[in-house]
């Protein structure tokens, strides 16, 4: 699971989508991840974080983006539309990210 929000809720709907043995890949800063470590060994799951861009990177984006200087572009699907996001995003019909919504 990689997740690209890292709040309102998302850090907590990854981890338990992370299935046993998986990765849970947070990006996106925001909240507080509180997991039970128990839960952790025992399904085997992985928490990696990583950093994309620089902190003044991050900054200056989050600054145009309240300055509305900044476009987001993205498509959204409904989490049981899955599928056709992977096949959209395949064939190269997303222009941004392809967003999940539960």
């Amino acid at each position: 699971v990689i997740d690209f929000v890292g709040e309102h809720g998302s850090t907590t709907m990854g981890l338990q989508m992370t299935g046993a043995g998986g990765y849970y890949y947070i990006v996106g800063y925001g909240e507080e991840i509180q997991v039970l470590a128990v839960d952790m060994i025992i399904a085997e799951k992985n928490i990696i974080g990583n950093l994309v861009g620089t902190w003044a990177e991050l900054y200056e984006l989050m600054e145009l983006a309240d300055r509305g200087r900044v476009k987001l572009s993205m498509s959204e699907y409904k989490l049981s539309e899955a599928n056709k996001a992977l096949h959209d995003l395949n064939d190269g019909n997303v222009k941004g990210r392809a967003v999940l919504v539960p």
